[in-house]
């Protein structure tokens, strides 16, 4: 027995059934991991420099790295006669004509998936892209985003010869707070600490919860002396007024440490952050509630 057709009225028909798709590359590693850029109808131009559609920082993209064009209704990839090549699902190319889910990678890190979205998917997938690079309870770029953002940043201002320091800081004394009001309590200070020193960062740099009660901010575009008055103004916001934690008053200090990619013998992120931890592990030596800058002639940051 043959089944029923069954007839939907337009009215009837779900959403995203009715959206018109639409193609984008997504962002899956490198800078601006994460974000989502729609394509022309024409031609979308991929590389570093200003004038692309899809701005990328990456050490070893050219400034015009490669084009999307589109051409009854299919897009085609194509190298732009960049430096270093073009590549789909790992091969080299010329020319490609791009699938679903077909991955673009350009440069030394940068990966773009190439997809079809209508706009309830696009809305969300830009959520749920945009969750993934934030920290669940403070609400500020996770460890995996600031790790990513760090190594683009440092390949860039060494490339361009900018300078670029890096703010690490910490609670003084946390784990007292968990042990006398309780974790729940400390979550709360934490989330609070985090939106009160977002407040006094700027558009341009990245803050992120570097784990635990550690917090990180990148300068760009800073010197030493510059990023260490952030480090103060960021000490001075969070001892001004106590946090109101559940109805208790508390108290708080953080120790900073900052560092500056120009004082390093070998300029890497990985570098870098070492230098702004022992600098804040100083700090901590030195009595908390402080601000020091990576000295390389003083122990224990000489042999970063």
């Amino acid at each position: 027995m043959a089944k029923p057709t069954i007839r939907l009225e337009p009215h009837q028909v779900p959403q995203r059934i009715q959206g018109k798709k639409r193609a984008f590359v997504v962002v899956l590693s490198g800078d601006r991991m994460g974000e989502m850029f729609p394509l022309g109808d024409k031609r979308t131009t991929i590389g570093r420099g200003l004038q692309t559609d899809v701005r990328i920082n990456d050490e070893g993209i050219s400034r015009t790295h490669a084009l999307v064009e589109a051409d009854s209704g299919d897009y085609y990839l194509s190298d732009a006669g960049s430096t270093n090549g073009t590549f789909a699902n790992g091969s080299k190319v010329k020319r490609h004509t791009l699938v679903e889910g077909d991955k673009i990678q350009i440069g030394a890190s940068s990966v773009l998936k190439f997809t079809y979205h209508d706009d309830l998917d696009e809305d969300f997938q830009r959520n749920l892209y945009e969750s993934a690079l934030r920290d669940r309870l403070t609400g500020i770029f996770n460890r995996g985003y600031f790790n990513n953002r760090l190594e683009s940043d440092v390949a860039f201002a060494l490339r361009h010869g900018k300078p670029l320091s890096l703010v690490l800081f910490d609670i003084d004394d946390f784990k007292r707070v968990n042990d006398t009001h309780g974790h729940p309590a400390g979550d709360a200070l934490l989330t609070a600490m985090a939106d009160r020193v977002a407040g006094t960062t700027r558009s341009e740099d990245i803050f992120a919860r570097y784990g635990g009660e550690e917090f990180v901010l990148i300068c760009r575009d800073v010197d030493a002396l510059r990023a260490a008055r952030a480090a103060y103004r960021i000490a001075d916001i969070v001892a001004a007024e106590n946090f109101d934690v559940n109805g208790k008053a508390l108290e708080i200090s953080v120790s900073v440490g900052v560092a500056d990619l120009g004082m390093l013998v070998e300029p890497k992120a990985d570098a870098l952050i070492e230098a702004a931890d022992a600098a804040l592990y100083v700090a901590k030596r030195n009595g908390k509630n402080r601000v020091e800058i990576y000295d390389p002639e003083s122990e224990p940051t000489r042999l970063v």
